[in-house]
């Protein structure tokens, strides 16, 4: 089956043998070959990369399930696992299951949404809460400040030599 992955690139996802993500880019291994997409932010690339990921995974099909899930508890725990996972702080596993299946539905999906911003405003995990305390606070609704360092800077310096203002 043939894929468009970018506005320039179609491959063939038979020939595919893997691939790699990272950052903004993605990688593609196909015969021995490298390349190489860049994506505008490393959201796009994850969500381009995970679309990918599930064409070209092999599926044993004598054990076909529905790719949704059916029941409430098994969309909790699908929920669960997407939240886990992008939190990318590991403590307290047993403690922060139990405080995101309190929440509803439609307070997991915020959460979800939420929880990539927070993650992006405290790169530095020592800085991060647990997750259980940022569920408890329910800390998706929080306002998220930027650092000033992520900013793109204009790093144009004006010489010394010219003295007019144009």
């Amino acid at each position: 089956m043939k894929i468009r992955v970018s506005d320039t690139d179609i491959l063939e996802t038979n020939s595919i043998d893997f691939i790699e993500l990272d950052g903004r880019s993605i990688s593609f291994h196909i015969k021995g070959r490298v390349y190489q997409s860049i994506y505008n932010n490393a959201m796009e690339s994850m969500c381009v990369f995970n679309n990918i990921q599930k064409l070209i995974t092999p599926k044993d099909v004598r054990f076909s399930t529905e790719d949704k899930p059916a029941t409430t508890s098994e969309r909790r725990e699908a929920g669960w696992n997407m939240f886990w996972n992008l939190y990318d702080k590991k403590v307290d596993m047993k403690s922060a299951k139990s405080s995101f299946m309190n929440l509803t539905i439609a307070e997991m999906g915020e959460a979800i949404k939420g929880v990539k911003a927070y993650v992006d405003t405290t790169p530095n995990k020592k800085y991060r809460k647990n997750a259980s305390s940022w569920i408890n606070q329910k800390g998706w609704k929080n306002e998220l400040k930027l650092d000033k360092d992520n900013k793109e800077t204009n790093r144009y310096v004006k010489p010394k030599y010219i003295t007019d203002e144009r």
